[in-house]
């Protein structure tokens, strides 16, 4: 009888485990997929969670006086999940403290503005910026002299005249990588290839560009249906540069920026050392 027993108390601790070996992998935040890879040069981080994969990037862009963020959220659930960027942080890790986030026509505005101008006219002249109300007299400057010039040389050529101010930069151009797949192809390689796509996805600029372009990259609130998917760049303030953080393989003081993304239920982070 104590045989039998026994017999019966084991067969019904194999069939109480026996559900829980069979719920598939562990998604939690310790055992969640997460890689890197390359594209254009540019480091991207992505992490796949129970129902969202999330792709970010980041380095310094538009002239390094920002720090721009890439986001790139695919929709696995049923449901549909909203995606703010206010809900979106990036924080100084070496500064503890977090980084503002400016909204492209705040980045534009900083850019265009009349001292930005004056700046700019004044170092192309060689003459200080003229400010106040000798600004406004009426009196003819180098600085006038050097636009009528653009002026005129863009009646012979203008889309040199409008390419003058700056570099040329395809951001929604063709790729410079293509996606290829293979059977072989693991989970780096598709989101590599769908980060590729069709070469006109939104790309962190390293240097100054029309605001019309910072404008149609920037990240935006959306709500992502099932299986959809949104991406574009945030802009921050640049963070501290110090020698606490890993240092760079320039050697130089370099930064440590942790960016957490909140989608639904879950939480995403990455952290980008130096590049």
């Amino acid at each position: 009888m104590r045989r039998i027993v026994l017999s019966l108390l084991l067969c019904s601790c194999a069939l109480a485990q026996s559900p829980t070996a069979s719920q598939g992998p562990d998604l939690a935040r310790g055992s969640r997929p997460r890689g890197s890879f390359y594209l254009n040069g540019v480091g991207h981080q992505y992490l796949q969670g129970k129902n969202y994969t999330v792709i970010a990037a980041a380095i310094p862009v538009l002239n390094g006086k920002y720090f721009g963020v890439k986001v790139h959220v695919i929709n696995h659930a049923k449901a549909s999940v909203d995606a703010v960027p206010e809900s979106i942080t990036a924080e100084d890790s070496v500064g503890a403290k977090f980084l503002t986030l400016y909204s492209a026509s705040d980045v534009n505005d900083k850019f265009t503005r009349p001292t930005g101008l004056a700046r700019f006219a004044s170092a192309m002249t060689g003459e200080p910026p003229m400010l106040g109300p000798a600004a406004s007299s009426g009196l003819p400057t180098m600085a006038d002299l050097v636009q009528q010039m653009l002026k005129e040389a863009a009646a012979e050529t203008p889309e040199a005249y409008m390419e003058a101010s700056y570099p040329t930069l395809k951001p929604r151009g063709a790729a410079l990588a293509t996606a290829a797949s293979s059977p072989a192809c693991d989970l780096g390689c598709e989101l590599r290839n769908r980060e590729v796509g069709d070469g006109n996805g939104p790309q962190l600029a390293k240097h100054a560009v029309k605001p019309e372009v910072v404008e149609h990259s920037e990240f935006l609130a959306n709500t992502i249906p099932p299986e959809g998917e949104v991406e574009g760049v945030l802009y921050f303030a640049m963070p501290k540069m110090t020698d606490k953080a890993p240092i760079s393989h320039t050697g130089r003081k370099s930064y440590l920026v942790t960016v957490t993304i909140p989608l639904g239920d879950e939480k995403f982070q990455f952290v980008f050392p130096p590049e």
